[in-house]
């Protein structure tokens, strides 16, 4: 019993040092887009579904703390 008890010790030390040391965050998607002004008035220009969908992005992004 001892014996196992000590075969574990090293299993464990392996498992503690193969933590992540940076903190992932679930949205690092909704960053915020953000297009030279030249692409921005192009896209509003020609397609503003498209627009409008950066702008909802970037709310929803803002509202979670993403900016």
């Amino acid at each position: 019993m001892m014996k196992s008890r000590l075969l574990m010790l090293p299993l464990f030390a392996a498992l503690t040092a193969c933590q992540q040391t940076t903190k992932q965050r679930a949205c690092y998607g909704f960053e915020k887009l953000r297009p030279s002004l030249e692409t921005t008035v192009t896209i509003l220009k020609t397609d503003r579904p498209f627009a409008d969908q950066v702008i909802s992005h970037n709310r929803f992004g803002a509202s979670h703390g993403y900016s």
